[in-house]
């Protein structure tokens, strides 16, 4: 088979996400106020030009990586419920249960990185934009999942689909924050199970789309 050609497009993409995985590692090992970019650019490969011609700053890269582990972890708790009409609610709970234990494999060291750069950007306006950008950014994530479940299950859910997203985030965050600081206090499942609370409850109190829209029509 003829190697598929790299264009500059895909080498850039395939640049910065070497990178973000170099820094990954190396903010998780020294964190974020003793992670350098030469450090980021040795463990990548790269010159450290080869960063800068990517992000603008370390704050930038760290808020992109921010960015990107946030959406890959939405997407594998979304992954592992994507047969949610063929799970029985104790399977839904065990698939996302078990996401959640091997994404925090390493739960204390990242909590402890984001809480430090959480508190620089408070300290920072420029940086705290930049976070509650990335954050929201996930949160847009998390909506359009939640959006499409009431879409597929025809319900109108009780809340607004951003505060039901909300929600599901404060939840993770909450629990991941616990946990950090004392594991006997979380068990294993508790987040998936308030996931699925949360999401039964919304159900249950829903409107159904159709019976709404026939309401509307009549009036």
């Amino acid at each position: 088979m003829p190697v598929e050609r790299l264009t500059p497009e895909k080498r850039r993409e395939l640049t910065r996400s070497h990178l973000l995985a170099a820094a990954a590692e190396v903010f998780a090992k020294r964190g974020f106020h003793g992670a350098t970019l030469d450090q980021i650019a040795d463990a990548a490969g790269f010159s450290k030009g080869a960063v800068y011609s990517n992000f603008a700053s370390k704050d930038e890269l760290f808020l992109a990586l921010n960015q990107r582990q946030g959406e890959e972890m939405v997407d594998a708790y979304a992954e592992a419920t994507a047969d949610a009409e063929d799970q029985t609610p104790a399977e839904r709970i065990a698939a996302m249960a078990d996401v959640y234990m091997r994404l925090q494999a390493d739960l204390t060291q990242t909590w402890a990185l984001a809480t430090e750069f959480d508190l620089y950007a408070l300290r920072n306006p420029e940086v705290h934009e930049g976070l509650r950008a990335a954050n929201r950014a996930v949160h847009e994530h998390v909506v359009d999942l939640v959006r499409g479940h009431f879409a597929n299950a025809g319900i109108d859910p009780p809340l607004p689909v951003e505060d039901v997203a909300t929600l599901y985030i404060a939840i993770f965050s909450g629990l991941w924050h616990l946990r950090a600081l004392d594991p006997d206090s979380v068990p294993d499942e508790l987040a998936a199970a308030a996931v699925e609370l949360v999401g039964r409850a919304a159900d249950a109190f829903g409107t159904p789309a159709r019976r709404k829209r026939r309401a509307a029509s009549a009036g």
